[in-house]
């Protein structure tokens, strides 16, 4: 199992029900991996994703993405085409259940076989309390 050190471009973008719009661009180094069929990409949140002191786990095959993070914030999100997935995101002011559902998942892969460009579109709604349609785009230079 060799690690890569990779450059991650990292789009998010969150349209909340009432309008309002965040989007969230983060450039950082990370390693990347290969282990049975996933692919593993691991990286350190800054203050710019407001997820300081958080390890980020992307585990990515032809199906489906997980998103694992711990420290200052805890959650294991996984996306899925077509299919809506229940989570507890942990804060610092206690544990939300979460649903995902993920309208589209796509990953493109290099000549290699390496992960390089993956695209989320999904909807978040935490315990009916905040609703938000969201874009996730990673693009991954080695």
């Amino acid at each position: 199992m060799e690690k890569k050190k990779i450059w991650l471009s990292i789009t998010g973008r969150t349209k909340h029900r009432e309008g309002m719009e965040d989007v969230i661009e983060l450039v950082t180094q990370g390693e990347l991996y290969r282990k049975s069929n996933s692919d593993y990409i691991i990286y350190d949140e800054t203050e710019v994703s407001g997820l300081e002191g958080t390890t980020t786990t992307l585990e990515i095959d032809r199906q489906k993405m997980s998103i694992m993070r711990l420290g200052s914030t805890n959650s294991h999100m996984t996306f899925e085409t077509g299919k809506k997935k229940f989570n507890t995101y942990t804060t610092p002011y206690g544990d939300m259940v979460m649903s995902i559902y993920t309208r589209n998942l796509a990953v493109d892969y290099d000549k290699d076989d390496q992960p390089v460009d993956i695209r989320v579109d999904y909807n978040v709604e935490i315990q009916g309390l905040m609703e938000t349609t969201n874009e996730l785009n990673i693009h991954v230079k080695q």
